[in-house]
């Protein structure tokens, strides 16, 4: 038996195929909006299977992924939720308006920036320094979890999509 490589090129891969995994932004009609959709459905589905430390990092990854596209092009190159906000506060972002929706995102993003300031936690079963991941933190509420992950994407999505139609003033769409 000889490998085979999964993975198509761009040129000559079947992108409209049923059971096609296209990989590439090249062929996305928005791509920062898709790769917030996909790793929203990413962490469902992990959160929904129960795979607990994925669920974690792929919340967290789409807690990261959906500040930076409401910076826009200038995103401060960081995996510091912290510092993200941060940024978006110093511009005035509606984020931190202190609506009662942006303050539910908010404290969550803020809460996984508490239990993984380095932005790597259940991507590893240990730190650096050898201590088991996510070892500040024992459980999550799966159903919580999965009410502050929709409501996160949610948020995101509809200041992205409101950019798009020109409704308000949002920060630009970045690459992502």
């Amino acid at each position: 038996m000889t490998y085979r490589s999964p993975f198509g090129d761009i040129d000559t891969s079947d992108h409209n195929g049923e059971d096609a995994l296209c990989l590439s932004r090249t062929h996305c009609a928005d791509a920062v909006e898709d790769t917030l959709a996909e790793f929203h459905r990413a962490a469902v589905a992990t959160i929904d299977s129960g795979a607990a430390q994925p669920a974690f990092f792929l919340a967290r990854q789409l807690a990261e992924l959906g500040l930076k596209a409401l910076h826009g092009h200038n995103f401060p190159i960081t995996h510091s939720l912290t510092k993200l906000l941060d940024g978006l506060g110093q511009r005035g972002d509606d984020l931190l308006a202190g609506g009662t929706e942006q303050r539910l995102v908010v404290a969550f993003v803020r809460d996984l920036d508490h239990h993984d300031a380095g932005g790597d936690q259940g991507r590893y079963p240990t730190t650096r320094t050898g201590a088991p991941a996510l070892a500040t933190v024992c459980c999550a509420d799966p159903t919580l979890l999965r009410e502050h992950v929709d409501r996160l994407h949610g948020y995101v999505q509809r200041r992205l999509a409101a950019h798009h139609s020109g409704t308000t003033a949002t920060a630009p769409v970045v690459s992502i």
